[in-house]
Parts: C-alpha cells; structure tokens; sequence
C-alpha cells in the first residue's frame, strides 16, 4: 500500500470511531448535546453582534476608519496564524511523543510516513476547528460592514483552507525538527533567548513611546501613530497572515474584485510547498525524532536514578524534606508528583508561561494608560476591566490545567486508592495547591497592574482580594467537575477538556466571573455614579450586602463541585469504571 492509502484507512477508521462517540453521546446525553449546541449558538450570535458592533464604531472614525479597519483584520489574522502554529506543535508533540497510540500503530505493518502525517492532519483539525469557529462570525461581520456580494465568502473559504494547511504545517515541521536536533536543555535555552529577546524588544519600545509621549505629548494623531507602528509586523509582506488579510480587504474594495492574484498565488504555492516538506520530515525526521525522544527520556530517568542513589534512600526516607514535616509525607508525595509531571511537560509549562508572560507585559502597560485619566472614574473602570481580563485569562488556564488534573491520573487511580491517602483528601490536595499556584501568579499581575495605574495601596488590596476570591471559586470549580466529570482513558489533556466536563467547567466559569464582576460593581457603584472614591464603602449597607453576597457566592461555587466529587469518590463509582 502507497503512503497515500495507508493515511487514507487510518481517516476511515478514526473517523468512524469518532461518529460512533457523537451518535453514543448524542443517544445517551441529551443535557450534554443541548449544554454543547446551546453554547455554541450563544456564541455565534453574541461573537457577531460584538463584532459588528465593533467593525461599525471603527468605521466612523473621521479620516482613519477604514484605515484601522483593515490593520485591525491583519492584526487578527496575525495573532491566530500564531495561535494556530503554536497550538499544533504542542497537540503533535503530545500525540506523536506523549502518547501510548503512536507506539501502538509503529508496531503494525503501517508506514511511519503515514503516521506522522496522520497525527499531524489530526493535531491541524483539533486546533484549526476552534478559530474557524472564531473567524466565522468575525468575516461575516466585515463582509457585512463593507456591503460586499455573496461571492466573498467562496473566495474567503478558498484561501481560508491553505492559510490554516500552511500554519499547521509549520507548526508540526518546528516541533519534529526541535524533537530531533534539540535537547531539553537547549530547547529551554532557546526559549530563555526568545523570551529575553521579547522582553528586551518590548521595554525598548515602552521606553521610546515614552519619550516621545514626554516630547511631544498624546496627540490624537501621534497615538493612531504610534498604534500603526507597533503592528507593522502584522503587514509584512512575508507573512501569510498578511497574503490572507490583503486578499480578503481587496475583495471588499469597489471593482478589485479579481485584479490581484499574486497574494492567493503565494499562499497556495506555499501551502503545497508546506506539504512536501511535511512529506519529507515524515520520510526522514520523524522515525529518528521518536527514536531520540526515547532515548532522552531513558537517559533522563537514569540520571534521576543516579541522583536518587548518591543521595541515599534510607537517608532521605528518614529526614524528609521541609513540606513533608508541614503537611506529612503522603500528601508532600503527591505535591510534589505533580509539579514534577506539570514542568516536565513542556506541553504544559510552556502554554502556562506564554499566557502569563503576556498578561504580565499587558499589566505593565497600564502605567501608560494612566497618563490619559483623569477622572477618578473612568480610572476605576480600566481598573474592573483589567481584574476581568485577568479572571477570564485565570479562568481559561483552570479549565485547560486544573480540570483535567484528576483525569490523567488515568487507569493508575487505583495505585492513588490503595496509599496512604484517602482519594477526597487528594482531591483537597489538587484544589489546594492549584489555588496558591495559580492565585499567586495572577495576584502578583493584578499588583503591577494596580502600581501601574496608581491606584493606592487600600484599593490595590481590594482588587488581590477580588482576584484571590475569583481564584478559589475556579479552581473549586475545575476540580471538583473535573472528578463529578473524569475520563480517564485519555492522556492528552487538550482532549479531555473538548470534553462535557471541560465545556461545562468553562461555561460556569464565565457564568461565576459575571456574576462577581456584576456583584463587585454593585458594592463600589458610588465610583460610576458620583465620580468619586469613598474610602468608607465597606461601612455602607450597599457594601455590606455585596460584600456578604460576593462572599456567599464563592462559596457556593467552590464548596459544592467539591462535596458532591467527595461523595462520589467515597462511593468509589470512577473505581468501578477502571
């Protein structure tokens, strides 16, 4: 059999597995199937309405609307070539390398040119089919703004496919070529280097915007500047977000419907091109990449074996380290098990890192910010909306880290039941520690972000207090659907949060982050109505009652998913399943 048709069985064959899930699922869980379309169709209608009403405040913008339109469509179109690219190299990684079904299908009479490009055509559908969801009603919103024919969206699908093939398969050729020349402690020096470079080229900037700012002050005409000039790598004629984004604000212009080919020609010339080298590294690179990977990771556990005999076991048993002698040695065990599963994956440390190295840059921004505000106010509300930009971003990471924590435990679980440690007490555990790992973090976000805007001490307490608060009730929330809702027969835990469970954990984490910012609002309201600060708004009824009701909330929302997966771990029902 050619390698074509080897890739072909292999479609076959998942894809009627995976519509006899959907039929099974669809049959036997209906509130799933509703919870799932609902959402889903909340969604769409919600994402067009807020881009339309966008797309519109742009465009009447005196002399620059249509202007920041368009940079605002490349920028887009940048950020998720970028999303998509860094999504497929960690979905691949983990399916080609972390991964029990890869070692399964290289023992069968298949080519490993077809499994790679298999896995790496799975890893593109799994991450792609989210921003198409995305992009839908974003395109659909521009298209209607600019009063175009319906013939804009065959030619926005015709060069939509070969952008998402062209990033996919970049992302899978870095991650099988950084597997294969690349070591663990050079891909982290290598990171180290990106993010230094990041950094540095980021205060550079901040430093310049301020001088100029100083010299010259915050004109309307030198911020629309200044804006066009720190997105200029989003119109770079060498990148295909940028052949994408032309073509499609071409097509929208009166009579260029068809009089420029060279950006369409470029991108699928270099789709084709993507996939003969995704051809290629299958043929050549992939096998010995699986080969070195294996070979990493038995050098790897030997030297931690050899580290762990230089050190003495009866020794070590017996003084134990500084957190056993808090906490006792099971539960220090278990702590410690997981932060050595969590940062030796890099699928996971990394993902954790971008999100908050950016929200870190974004908080340091503010300071900028503050130079325009002058209104008590309105420096209050960019103060609510950064504490719910770092809720949503705290929310998103509970779901994608937190949620499936439990899951992956997998068919070991009963090697957890039968220690020392009761199975609620671990789920304790998980909800403890995941709650001072991630509430640090962001707590420490929302201080620079408060130091940033001037906020004062008093009222930047506040607002780490809202955030702890909102840390607890999520993470509650994420671990305790993570049990009531567990697979534990996968390992990637990108597909255990596609899951019921994940969307549900998702969906009420945004439901919980509302209500509390609703709640919130309504305890410090004299900010928006009277333009003004009361240091006394904790002695007031209104304060009282939100402050009691905020607290009766993230209550609620943390104890019960907890109580109800103790309950259930104590009927021992996920054992039966094992």
């Amino acid at each position: 059999m050619s390698t074509f048709s080897q890739w072909l069985l292999l479609f076959k064959l998942h894809t009627k597995i995976f519509f006899r899930k959907a039929t099974i699922v669809a049959r036997h869980s209906r509130l799933m199937t509703g919870t799932i379309i609902a959402f889903l169709i909340a969604y769409v209608i919600a994402s067009f309405w807020l881009f339309s009403q966008g797309l519109d405040y742009v465009s009447t913008l005196p002399a620059a609307g249509s202007l920041l339109s368009d940079r605002l469509i490349s920028v887009m179109f940048f950020c998720f070539m970028l999303m998509l690219i860094f999504s497929v190299s960690i979905t691949s990684y983990i399916s080609l390398y972390r991964n029990r079904d890869t070692t399964w299908l290289l023992n069968l009479p298949v080519s490993h040119r077809a499994i790679f490009l298999w896995k790496s055509f799975e890893a593109a559908m799994f991450s792609s089919w989210g921003l198409l969801f995305i992009l839908a009603p974003l395109l659909v919103a521009f298209a209607q703004n600019r009063e175009v024919s319906p013939l804009f969206y065959v030619q926005a699908l015709s060069l939509l496919l070969p952008f998402l093939m062209l990033a996919s398969s970049t992302g899978s050729l870095l991650m099988v070529l950084s597997v294969r020349w690349l070591n663990m402690r050079q891909l982290q020096i290598t990171l180290g280097i990106i993010i230094i470079i990041l950094i540095g080229s980021a205060t550079f900037t901040a430093i310049e915007g301020q001088k100029a700012a100083d010299e010259t002050g915050l004109s309307a005409a030198l911020t629309f500047q200044r804006v066009l000039q720190h997105t200029n790598i989003s119109v770079n004629r060498s990148m295909p977000s940028t052949w994408l984004a032309a073509s499609l604000i071409d097509w929208t212009r009166p009579y260029r419907h068809s009089t420029n080919l060279l950006y369409p020609a470029l991108l699928i010339s270099n789709c084709l091109m993507a996939g003969l080298a995704l051809f290629w590294a299958g043929n050549t690179v992939f096998y010995k990449s699986w080969n070195r990977s294996l070979q990493q990771a038995a050098l790897a556990a030997d030297r931690r074996q050899s580290k762990s005999d230089s050190l003495g076991k009866p020794e070590r048993l017996k003084t134990g380290s500084p957190l056993s002698r808090i906490i006792g040695r099971p539960l220090a065990a278990i702590s410690r098990k997981d932060y050595l599963t969590f940062f030796r994956e890099p699928a996971q440390w990394i993902q954790f890192s971008v999100v908050f190295g950016l929200l870190a840059i974004y908080a340091s921004g503010l300071r900028q910010m503050n130079r325009d505000i002058s209104e008590p106010r309105d420096l209050y509300i960019v103060a609510f909306l950064n504490l719910a930009v770092c809720a949503l971003a705290l929310s998103t990471l509970t779901t994608r880290f937190v949620f499936p924590q439990f899951s992956l435990e997998g068919r070991k679980l009963w090697i957890l039941a039968m220690s020392p440690l009761r199975l609620p007490t671990i789920v304790t555990q998980k909800f403890l520690t995941s709650t001072l790992f991630s509430g640090a973090a962001v707590i420490l976000i929302l201080l620079i972000g408060g130091y940033n805007l001037q906020l004062g001490v008093k009222e930047s307490v506040f607002f780490a207090t809202a955030i702890t608060l909102l840390a607890i009730g999520l993470n509650g929330l994420a671990v305790g659907l993570g049990v009531l809702f567990p697979n534990l027969e996968e390992s990637n835990a990108a597909k255990i949060v596609s899951g019921f469970g994940g969307t549900l954990c998702l969906v009420g984490s945004f439901i919980f982050i509302l209500c509390f910012m609703m709640l919130l609002a309504y305890t410090r309201l004299s900010i928006f109505t009277e333009n003004e600060v009361n240091p006394h708004w904790i002695d007031t009824p209104r304060g009282l009652i939100g402050t009691l009701t905020t607290l009766i909330l993230t209550f609620i929302v943390t104890a019960t998913p907890l109580i109800f997966s103790k309950k259930k771990l104590k009927r021992l029902e996920i054992l039966s399943n094992l």
